[in-house]
């Protein structure tokens, strides 16, 4: 099976992304376009690396790769830190 044999990047996601088949290498203006509607994807629309991943098809390491590449501020991992009380501090 010819690994290009599918790939339609005018068919995109809510996310904006193509779904890019398996075994589907990005090169030249097309890699430098999918980098460019993941970075759009993640600053404009605050998806995550996972969500992005899942729409168009490629692994959680090639989305950080290209967005890295793209000089895409990342946001930290998680949600809001919760900080333990420290003892002795309450009113007694």
């Amino acid at each position: 099976m010819n690994p290009n044999e599918g790939f339609r990047p005018e068919e995109r996601g809510p996310l904006g992304l193509p779904a890019i088949p398996r075994g589907h290498r990005l090169r030249g203006a097309e890699k430098e376009a999918f980098a460019q509607a993941a970075a759009a994807a993640y600053v404009g629309k605050k998806a995550s690396i996972r969500a992005i991943a899942a729409e168009s098809g490629r692994s959680f390491n090639a989305i950080h790769r290209a967005l890295t590449q793209q000089h895409v501020a990342l946001r930290p991992r998680g949600g809001p830190h919760r900080h333990p009380q420290k003892k002795g501090t309450g009113t007694s």
